[in-house]
């Protein structure tokens, strides 16, 4: 494999990952500032609910991931029929033009081969 590639691969495979990294920080942030404000809690409560609190959080991440990843496939779909139609309607386009040319210049060859005789 090219390295070039393999460069990118990696660093496409390393922004995933710290971005990944990112979100799961940012969740067991908002777990704990979340359970700091439970009065009362012990600490093994306190940790329980954290996690269980980060983890619907990381599961919110991840459904919104995939709604948005159905969403981006959906619009590349619709994108590639429209694409399709528009380019089958360029070809017939062109084609009906050129047919027309042709024809017009076919029409002038005879027009003056007729004159000339």
């Amino acid at each position: 494999m090219d390295t070039r590639i393999e460069a990118a691969l990696g660093l496409h495979q390393l922004e995933g990952f710290l971005y990944r990294e990112a979100g799961r920080r940012e969740a067991y942030r908002k777990a704990r500032e979340f359970a700091r404000e439970l009065p009362g809690l012990t600490t093994d409560q306190r940790r329980m609910i954290e996690e269980a609190y980060a983890q619907e959080q990381l599961a919110n991440a991840r459904e919104t991931t995939r709604h948005v990843a159905e969403r981006i496939q959906q619009v590349e779909a619709q994108y590639a029929t429209r694409h399709r139609r528009f380019a089958r309607g360029a070809a017939v386009a062109m084609t009906v033009v050129t047919m027309g040319l042709i024809g017009l210049c076919i029409a002038v060859i005879l027009g003056t081969a007729a004159g000339a005789a």
